[in-house]
């Protein structure tokens, strides 16, 4: 056990050491993937304890209640409740988001790939922690939990998108997200930035 605590924190100082540098410029991209690294490791560090049944994953309240996603007796109120309700939805599931994300630079690319790639690697030691690892799932109940959540976020996923569909029949405004632009436009937009910045750091920059 010592052996793999020690592991998992080396591989996450060196990756979240790689994503602060590569983060430098500061964006809220670049913030939101530091995010996802640690909640990565942080799940990795604890699926040992989800596998001998020590940590169960929460069901939020609002899914935990869904139990027909198709139901429209809650929304005579008409499109305010509709749009209450998805963003309670949002809240637990995370906004849908259908925009390109930003470029990113070759130093960023690389340090998303190390941040992957060291994440399942500690997904690994993790999961070579606890011997026969899926007969201790069943029997510690750990897989029946991670099922029952899996199946509360897409009944969660299910409804999100008949309130939006639904909405829309009622001519919500703001009810479904924009779509993503043309790739006529993706590509005058990049265009447009290399035109902007036409020596990227670190490629031929003048010193």
């Amino acid at each position: 056990m010592i052996r793999f605590t020690t592991r998992m924190a080396a591989m996450g100082l060196a990756v979240l050491a790689m994503t602060g540098c590569a983060s430098s410029s500061g964006s809220r991209d670049d913030d939101s993937r530091g995010d996802r690294t640690r909640r990565g490791f942080a799940d990795a560090a604890t699926s040992p304890l989800r596998d001998v049944g020590l940590i169960r994953p929460d069901i939020p309240e609002i899914l935990e209640q869904l139990k027909y996603p198709y139901s429209t007796t809650n929304l005579v109120g008409g499109c305010p409740t509709i749009l209450y309700e998805i963003g309670q939805l949002d809240a637990v599931l995370g906004e849908e988001d259908f925009q390109p994300p930003e470029e990113r630079t070759m130093t960023q690319r690389g340090a998303d790939e190390a941040s992957n790639a060291a994440v399942n690697a500690a997904g690994d030691v993790a999961g070579d922690a606890v011997p026969f690892r899926s007969w201790v799932r069943r029997l510690s109940g750990a897989q029946r939990a991670q099922r029952r959540y899996a199946e509360a976020i897409s009944m969660g996923q299910t409804r999100r998108a008949f309130l939006r569909g639904y909405g829309a029949s009622l001519g919500c405004r703001a009810v479904v997200p924009a779509p993503p632009p043309p790739e006529t436009a993706r590509r005058e937009a990049r265009e447009e930035q290399e035109r902007a910045n036409p020596h990227p750091a670190g490629v031929g920059s003048p010193p």
